[in-house]
């Protein structure tokens, strides 16, 4: 048997032989320690970083595969529907080349998983305990994709007349249905690492995974990963044939990847319109979860993270519009009559952005501070709230759906009767939504955040989605049967349209581990938050600096890869008559074993030209080395883990030792300058100034264990303030604090215009024992400025 018929063997084996080909070194690891250590650390870099680099490219291959069935798919529908031949043949070339995908994904996964039990043994324990059940659905899941899409892309030719088409079509919403289960598994064990729930042991196996899968932010994060995977696979092909037209060397060629590369914009563009509305629910999941870890996100350490992740969104617009426009000037007749449009919607988009990129709080000396009146601009502050910020994506959204809409009226003459009726409903339905969206946001500034957050935003939300659910049925229904005016000419694009396709792509990936990163690094010093914490010398959120290097690195990794096992497998299939069915193993031992025969061979003449490749590789190294940049000009701030200080009673001998110590629990392990200022202003929760002089012992010791018992309402006129955060309880995970702990928190704030009452005598006590029940504040300020309330009372008082 010839090494070729040898190769052709089912790629199973030879998939399972690369995989043990590469985690043979990982097994030295296990002869490190015994089995109960807690994690491991290879010797040439450092295991979070590995895991990191490894779950990121992963996850973006996961991502890559699951979406570009789905774009294959729909241009598949598309193309029964419309009769248009081109795009089967444009779904069929990607599902070729995404099979050559599929096995390198689950290679990855092979070593994510083998990493992270060889690494984090801990961690891994915990979480087989969990969701074990979910392992063995997962395996039967990744089965049945894999026979779906063997059988989706190898039997493309064979099923394309009469009911076998219909056939297909359904094989491939069955691929796509199983790869929906196949994403949601393990978005059940990241998303349980975030907000976990609690367990009881009562439970059966199968009731515990389920409990831990269906946790808060299971479905945001769900709804987040599929809309984004929809916008990656859009980009990522938009990507390749920009690259493929670059390089065309005939005029046919370049109408098929013109063509090509319009198709991937435009479902990228499509998926990306409601992307923002997914992370806004995701956010307002996370917030409602948790307080404490929202405002982490958006107003701790990581809160310019969102600025990296609001430049890459504009660049993002910015390129999706910029082709659209350049398709409207060159590809139309008539284009030319659109640049007045194109240049308002341009200056939108970047006043948009401006905006968008303000950030709510800046890092400031203190000279700075009191010569700016706070932490905020006086003048461009304004814009850094989410008031604005909602505003300004919304318009965003609605101003690149009017540039779709332009180009896709172009050299079209509307001739139904009622046409003129249907454009004039459709601009006063844009009107409508801008100017509602911007008087909502408006409007946000003088209304407590819980109404701006549950009622403003999602008014406008719904305002903009009412537009897009509305307009374009209604437009496809007035072009149906219009006259045509000019024709649409492919293949005469500038080469800068499509290095803004490979750019929006770059931008997506950069987008996705920015966002992973974000729901990583919001458990702070935890591997599952609350519950299991990180005891590594890795327990550390890391600058924003070495997290946009490690996001380009894990980028360039990604695109490195599947451009490899795309020319590999184009070339050994176009060559040597491989067939889909071998995945990429197979063409690539096979590339490997004649790659001698190649170099030896006579070279042919080039053609004449610029060589377009090493171009693509400039702009996108140069691309990654500027937001790497960015990424290490704004302020870098490391989330280290709270101390563990052991008290030291002994050491503490009057309440002015009470207090000091508290006042260190105040600002560190108990995280309450986070929400609470001590200043005349107040801050996310009520100021704290004079408050030893307002509040008594009981009722501050059940403020820290009961938060919700009382809540504090300053009222200004008739409508009272409601202060946007929720208090965690503190003797409870995450914070935790002990008895003792929390009574030297209670002496500083007794410190503060009042009395310590706390004696240090009673830290060595037990404080097993219930606190007394709270009783009135003494000196409490009268009703008409501020009022402690029970909770019910607020409620039913509707304030």
């Amino acid at each position: 048997m010839t090494f070729k018929k040898v190769i052709r063997q089912p790629v199973v084996g030879a998939g399972i032989l690369f995989a043990v080909l590469l985690l043979l070194p990982w097994t030295s690891l296990f002869a490190q320690t015994p089995a109960a250590v807690e994690y491991r650390d290879p010797s040439w870099i450092s295991s979070r970083n590995l895991i990191w680099v490894i779950s990121q490219v992963h996850l973006l291959f996961g991502g890559f595969v699951l979406g570009v069935p789905i774009f294959a798919w729909l241009c598949e529908v598309i193309g029964v529907w419309s009769g248009d031949r081109r795009y089967d043949h444009l779904a069929k070339e990607f599902t070729i080349l995404i099979t050559a995908c599929f096995e390198m994904t689950a290679t990855l996964g092979i070593i994510f998983l083998f990493s992270l039990r060889v690494l984090y043994p801990k961690l891994w324990t915990f979480l087989v305990g969990v969701f074990l059940p979910s392992f063995y659905f997962y395996l039967f899941l990744f089965l049945l994709e894999g026979i779906a899409l063997y059988i989706y892309a190898a039997k493309w030719d064979v099923m394309q007349r009469g009911r076998l088409k219909g056939l297909h079509i359904f094989v491939g919403f069955m691929l796509n249905f199983v790869g929906l289960f196949v994403m949601m598994v393990p978005s059940a064990w990241a998303s349980f690492q975030a907000s976990p729930v609690v367990l009881n042991d009562s439970m059966t196996a199968l009731q515990r995974t389920w409990a831990a899968a269906n946790n808060p932010t299971w479905w945001p994060v769900n709804i987040h990963r599929i809309v984004a995977n929809v916008v990656l696979g859009g980009f990522v092909c938009g990507a390749y044939a920009g690259v493929r037209y670059l390089g065309a060397k005939t005029q046919e060629e370049r109408e098929h990847y013109d063509w090509m590369g319009y198709i991937g914009n435009f479902i990228g563009i499509f998926g990306l319109l409601p992307l923002p509305f997914a992370g806004y629910w995701l956010m307002r999941e996370v917030y409602q979860y948790n307080q404490q870890m929202g405002i982490t996100l958006m107003g701790g350490i990581l809160s310019w993270l969102f600025i990296l992740q609001a430049l890459l969104i504009g660049v993002l617009f910015l390129g999706s519009n910029y082709y659209l426009w350049q398709g409207l000037l060159k590809r139309t007749s008539d284009g030319i009559k659109y640049k007045p449009y194109i240049m308002i919607i341009l200056f939108t988009l970047l006043a948009c952005l401006g905006v968008w990129m303000t950030p709510h709080s800046l890092v400031a000396s203190l000279e700075e501070a009191r010569a700016m009146g706070g932490s905020h601009h006086p003048i461009l502050g304004v814009f850094g709230v989410m008031s604005a910020k909602l505003t300004v994506v919304n318009i965003m959204i609605l101003s690149t759906f009017i540039s779709f809409l332009l180009y896709w009226r172009a050299n079209q003459q509307v001739t139904v009767r009622w046409g003129k009726a249907a454009r004039g409903f459709e601009a006063v339905l844009f009107t409508v939504a801008i100017i509602g969206v911007i008087v909502l946001g408006i409007y946000g500034y003088f209304v407590p955040s819980i109404i701006r957050v549950n009622y403003l935003s999602v008014a406008q939300v719904l305002a903009v989605i009412s537009v897009l659910i509305l307009v374009t049925p209604m437009t496809g229904m007035m072009l149906r049967g219009a006259k045509m005016t000019g024709k649409m000419t492919w293949g005469v694009m500038p080469p800068s349209s499509q290095y803004a396709l490979v750019l929006n792509a770059i931008t997506v990936v950069l987008t996705m581990s920015l966002m992973g990163y974000a729901r990583s690094a919001s458990r702070v010093h935890w591997h599952v938050y609350g519950v299991v914490e990180d005891t590594t010398p890795y327990a550390y959120t890391p600058p924003l600096g070495t997290a946009a290097f490690l996001w380009s690195v894990n980028t360039l990794l990604f695109f490195s890869l599947v451009a490899f096992i795309f020319f590999v497998t184009t070339r050994t299939i176009r060559y040597n008559g491989f067939s889909t069915q071998y995945f990429f193993i197979a063409p690539f031992f096979e590339w490997l074993v004649s790659l001698p025969e190649k170099v030896n061979a006579p070279k042919p003449v080039a053609a004449a030209g610029p060589n377009h490749f090493w171009k693509v590789v400039a702009v996108v190294v140069g691309f990654l080395a500027i937001f790497t940049w960015v990424g290490f000009s704004v302020p870098q701030s490391i989330g280290l883990p709270p101390t563990k200080e052991k008290l030291d009673i002994a050491a503490i001998k009057n309440d002015k030792d009470l207090a000091r110590i508290g006042q260190n629990m105040f600002f560190g392990k108990g995280q309450c300058a986070l929400c609470h200022t001590l200043g005349a202003e107040a801050g996310r929760c009520p100021s704290l100034q004079n408050a030893g002089a307002r509040l008594t012992r009981e009722f501050i010791y059940e403020t820290l264990t009961k938060p919700d018992a009382y809540i504090k309402l300053d009222f200004e006129e008739v409508e009272p303030k409601r202060f946007p955060a929720r208090m965690p309880t503190i003797n409870k995970p995450p914070i935790a604090l002990s008895e003792q702990e929390m009574l030297t928190v209670i002496s500083f704030v007794q410190s503060l215009g009042g009395k310590v009452t706390v004696n240090p005598s009673e830290l060595a006590i037990d404080q097993a024992a219930p606190a007394p029940q709270p009783q009135p504040a003494s000196g409490e300020p009268a009703p008409q400025k501020s009022l402690i309330q029970s909770h019910r009372e607020v409620e039913h008082k509707g304030s």
